[in-house]
């Protein structure tokens, strides 16, 4: 398949760092530039990663969480709203999200909500034809895994109906006892996780894991240039800048707190099915 290289668009990025205590323009300014400079085809792949957005605003809806919704989604809250009453223009797994709530027939009623979103949403962003696409959600899903699953260890939560994902690697994360969840073998960065892991600071914890991302984008670009896939890791990385502007210590302790609650109720919610369940 012939790949475009976009050599203006490329050249023209400021350099950019974690460390940023400010930026020159953020992901929205990039993606309005995307939107003229990238061919139709390239930019549709873009725009799945916007879609993490739209996953934060689908469940704000249709759970009717009282929070902002975000404008950053490939769909505006409004669309999602009229979606949510008639699925038309949604992706795939979003309209199969909606429809197993709307009719309380769950697809993955041991998951969270957001948990069986996410494994939805994961479904398909790997069965997509894209190797930087495929490769980089591959990585987030392990990593989300791995990271759920030590800090359940950490504190006593059982996780196993709460591991995103139907694939054998999923399967092994599961049920394995093993410190590194036996994947040592298999990936380079597990041991860099088990060692944040250990960092009691939660803030420092959160960037060690944002530097893994961060570590891990350049090598799926490390013979990419001026191509798509360098601008998606671009994007990426302004996300992860953005985000480090907005954090202070309480927001990170907020964040951890916010994690161990979704575990335990996960946890909670799949006892309550399973006694249920169990009666009939």
């Amino acid at each position: 398949m012939f790949k475009q290289n976009y050599y203006y668009l490329v050249a023209g990025l400021p350099d950019i760092s974690i460390e940023q205590g400010k930026l020159q323009f953020g992901t929205a300014a990039l993606r309005e530039e995307l939107k003229e400079g990238l061919s139709e085809s390239d930019y549709q792949r873009m725009e799945l990663l916007f879609l993490a957005e739209d996953n934060r605003n689908l469940l704000a809806l249709l759970l009717k969480i009282q929070r902002p919704l975000s404008n950053l989604g490939v769909y505006t809250p409004d669309v999602l709203a009229n979606e949510i009453l008639e699925p038309v223009r949604i992706k795939a797994y979003m309209k199969r999200f909606i429809d197993s709530m709307k009719d309380e027939n769950r697809l993955y009623p041991h998951l969270s909500p957001e948990n069986e979103l996410a494994t939805l949403w994961y479904e398909e962003m790997l069965a997509n034809d894209h190797g930087f696409l495929r490769d980089w959600f591959t990585f987030e899903l392990n990593l989300k895994n791995v990271l759920l699953v030590l800090s359940a260890r950490k504190h006593g939560i059982p996780f196993e109906h709460q591991v995103i994902g139907n694939n054998p690697v999923a399967e092994i994360i599961r049920r394995s006892t093993a410190r590194d969840l036996g994947l040592s073998s298999d990936w380079h960065w597990i041991e860099k996780v088990l060692l944040i892991n250990e960092t009691e600071d939660i803030l420092m914890r959160e960037k060690a894991i944002d530097l893994l991302r961060w570590s891990y984008l350049d090598e799926l670009n490390t013979f990419n240039y001026f191509s798509i896939e360098v601008l998606m890791a671009y994007y990426l990385k302004l996300g992860i800048i953005e985000r480090w502007l907005q954090l202070d210590q309480s927001t990170g302790e907020e964040m951890f707190r916010k994690l161990l609650g979704e575990l335990k109720n996960s946890y909670e919610f799949s006892n309550e099915f399973a006694i249920k369940d169990g009666r009939k």
